[in-house]
């Protein structure tokens, strides 16, 4: 391995352009040999089981007695033991505000950073700092903790983050200190609520060095102080790099070469500190759901996994789950020995009940493997929007943890209940990186209107090991729609009956043969009778296949 640290740091060097002579002097096999010594290390690393990987923003330091590690690891990380998560990925900027919510040395951790705490989660610095007096660095006791239960920790970092554009207080000094170091927002509204791009008003513009190398250094410190196993950048966090962007333009080529070098730095950097330590640094990428929609936004994702700049990747951050084209990053990814880590973002749908989210990831889950992914990407799991304590949150996060000891593994899914849906309507401001959900669908007077849909569950098989398979199809229709004046099919065949259990909106309930609904692609269609002057009058709003299975 010091062999292999030398021949890295020449590396470097040569990159940097002053040690040509010396990059001469090195017999070229023993440079081909150290650089294999390194892949091998890192794709051995790569074929550790990691099932399931589960982000954790840092919402539980602003518990108040998150001041010990005992007070903040007890109720997100604690439950995580005996499941399928192998995987911590650890937010290093916290939740929000774009600071260090670990002992860094280089930049000023949350609410030093801001002046004063900000408003929202204003107890992190007070345990922050608490947990740094004591010894016991939030970083640190997290690695500990992951190692400790045969799990792996990496570092998450938020690559651009907004949320200091609406969060009273959380815009820190730099960024005040340097407004020219932000895109050019134009007439974007700085309200997230009346203009898609508001959200990112406030984005660091990665034009500048400056900016750059201040997100570079707090990764290569992480890598030399701490004992990560991996990186994970999270580039969805916010997913505006340049102003074009914010003009509702693709980057330009010039731009792109821009975020490309910066991931080579982070890879030679993660080389050399892997190297210097004896254990290799992986390094994954969070990024928008389609390859033509990271490129839209700076990233080159194609030419990442070319050049072996990342081990792993997670397409979409989960806004619109059953859309999103995994078959398009796994049949790249996996020639290049890179794998890919879909992202459930709190439930899948994202508008289902509390009481039945288990079936829903189940679903997505299996549609997943089916198109080549490795495993599974949590965001925000078990994280309510609403402040909850106490008993609440407990009986919340135990509903939200349940089938986390099923999801790593597709052969215990198998016969589990599932729900397969189409993804509705998407938050305004990550449509730019979201794959288009199919509803609603608009159904217009004689015309028919087809939704595909996919369902990974292969129900014959099921019936072969003797299994019985329940399917229950349910649509839900906006504006006046009366059941009369549809006409329905699903993979060719009518829908005929039907229980209508809700009037206003239409909603309505069949019971389906299973010989009806195919492994992979199914398709309904619908059509409405008309009236006179009735356009677009009525649409689908949702779908959803509920599958149970009994023993014969």
């Amino acid at each position: 391995m010091k062999r292999l640290l030398g021949m890295l740091l020449v590396v470097g060097l040569v990159e940097c352009g002053p040690s040509v002579t010396l990059a001469a002097e090195i017999e070229p096999n023993a440079q081909r040999d150290a650089v294999a010594d390194l892949k091998g290390a890192r794709r051995k690393a790569l074929r550790r089981q990691r099932r399931v990987i589960f982000n954790d923003d840092t919402y539980e330091l602003s518990r108040d007695d998150a001041d010990t590690p005992e007070g903040f690891l007890k109720r997100r990380l604690q439950p995580l033991v005996g499941t399928h998560v192998d995987t911590i990925a650890w937010s290093i900027l916290g939740g929000w505000a774009d600071a260090p919510v670990y002992d860094s040395k280089l930049q000023p951790i949350y609410g030093d950073a801001h002046g004063a705490p900000p408003e929202y989660w204003n107890q992190v610095t007070r345990n922050v700092k608490a947990l740094i007096a004591s010894g016991r660095c939030p970083l640190q006791v997290v690695i500990d903790f992951a190692h400790q239960n045969q799990m792996e920790l990496f570092a998450s970092v938020r690559m651009n983050d907004c949320h200091d554009s609406f969060i009273p207080g959380g815009i820190t000094l730099w960024k005040k200190a340097h407004p020219e170091l932000l895109v050019d927002a134009g007439d974007v509204s700085p309200d997230k609520d009346q203009h898609p791009l508001g959200l990112y008003v406030i984005a660091q513009d990665w034009t500048h060095q400056q900016v750059r190398d201040r997100k570079f250094e707090i990764i290569e410190e992480v890598c030399r102080r701490y004992d990560i196993d991996g990186l994970n950048l999270n580039y969805i966090r916010h997913p505006v790099f340049f102003s074009r962007t914010m003009r509702g333009q693709p980057v330009t080529e010039q731009q792109t070469q821009i975020m490309t070098t910066f991931m080579r730095r982070i890879r030679r950097m993660a080389e050399t500190e892997g190297a210097r330590r004896g254990r290799p640094i992986l390094i994954a990428a969070t990024v928008p759901d389609s390859l033509r929609l990271a490129r839209d936004v700076g990233l080159d994702v194609r030419t990442w996994i070319a050049e072996d700049l990342v081990d792993m990747l997670t397409p979409g951050l989960g806004y619109a789950p059953f859309s999103v084209p995994v078959r398009e990053f796994t049949d790249l990814a996996n020639k290049h020995g890179v794998r890919v880590y879909p992202c459930i973002n709190r439930k899948a749908p994202q508008q289902v009940v509390d009481a039945y989210v288990s079936e829903g990831f189940r679903g997505v889950a299996t549609n997943w493997y089916r198109a080549g992914a490795a495993g599974v990407y949590f965001w925000n799991l078990g994280t309510p929007f609403e402040y909850k304590t106490g008993d609440e949150l407990a009986t919340l996060r135990e509903r939200y943890y349940a089938a986390l000891t099923q999801l790593g593994d597709p052969q215990a899914l198998k016969y589990e209940d599932k729900l397969f849906c189409v993804d509705d309507t998407v938050l305004s401001y990550y449509r730019h990186i979201t794959s288009t959900p199919p509803l609603p669908l608009a159904l217009r007077s004689g015309k028919t209107r087809r939704l595909p849909f996919t369902v990974g569950d292969d129900f014959e098989a099921a019936e072969r090991d003797g299994r019985s398979v329940g399917v229950k199809l349910a649509l839900t229709f906006s504006g006046d729609a009366e059941r009369r004046e549809l006409t329905l099919r699903i993979n060719g065949q009518n829908l005929n009956g039907g229980q209508v259990t809700a009037n206003v909106p239409l909603q309505i309930e069949y019971d389906l043969k299973s010989r009806q609904v195919k492994l992979g692609k199914n398709v309904l269609e619908a059509s409405l009778k008309g009236r006179d002057g009735d356009e677009d009058r009525v649409a689908l709003s949702r779908l959803r296949l509920w599958v149970r299975y009994r023993d014969q």
